[in-house]
């Protein structure tokens, strides 16, 4: 760069190079690093899923960089595990690790949907309803669609709660959990659409007791599919 565009860029406030390419590089590692995480939460990836760097960048229109950066962020969230050929893998759960966290979401999401119901306005209502007419609307048709509005259904209820620490737990459980989604959904979104209605209607009628029950209902009812899933995976290993 001349001294004249580096006068101009210091009149125009804009910051010196070295500072604006560390200031990119880091946009562009949380871009990679949310796009990546989105996709576990919402159970694009299944259990056993290889990501493998480069071919996640040219998805990505980046450099390898923020990708390897957001995927060995994730590995710290306990989301991945690293292989020693530099790939990183979905794990797949024991079934008493799941257990465990089944038991650790029934607690964490019971409490953000007490909160939640006592502090939901006609607006946050309509606006959970609204998520869930659109699950009800593209189930038959696209399972990514769905599982992308189940994630922004149960997140917009925590929302709510007004609870960010306890979101953030929440988050980090479905971090583990969103790989089995498509597992416990595949054959069972009737069953998934009856107890979320459940919980958007114990929303708007402001009933912590029936959204908690509702909840659990969806939670419980997933379990045993899971299990049969996971166990499917190991002998297959």
């Amino acid at each position: 760069m001349s001294a004249r565009q580096h006068s101009e860029r210091e009149a125009s406030g804009a910051l010196p190079d070295s500072r604006q390419d560390r200031d990119d590089d880091a946009a562009l590692n949380v871009q990679a690093y949310n796009a990546l995480r989105e996709r576990l939460l919402t159970g694009l990836y299944r259990p056993g899923s290889l990501l493998n760097t480069r071919p996640l960048a040219e998805e990505f229109g980046t450099s390898v960089m923020p990708v390897r950066e957001a995927l060995a962020r994730l590995r710290s969230d306990g989301a991945l595990e690293a292989l020693p050929n530099r790939a990183f893998r979905v794990p797949v759960l024991r079934e008493e690790v799941f257990r465990e966290l089944v038991i650790l979401r029934l607690r964490l999401e019971a409490a953000a949907c007490e909160c939640a119901a006592v502090r939901a306005t006609a607006q946050d209502c309509r606006e959970v309803a609204s998520i869930y007419q659109r699950m009800l609307a593209c189930y038959d048709d696209d399972l990514d669609e769905y599982l992308g509005e189940h994630r922004k259904l149960h997140f917009a209820i925590y929302e709510i709660a007004a609870m960010p620490l306890l979101k953030g737990l929440i988050e980090r459980l479905w971090l583990r959990m969103g790989p089995l989604l498509r597992a416990s959904s595949e054959g069972r979104i009737l069953f998934d659409n009856t107890h979320h209605g459940a919980m958007v209607r114990a929303l708007s009628a402001s009933d912590p007791v029936a959204l908690v029950s509702a909840l659990r209902d969806d939670l419980v009812d997933s379990i045993e599919p899971i299990c049969l899933y996971l166990r499917r995976l190991g002998s297959e290993s």
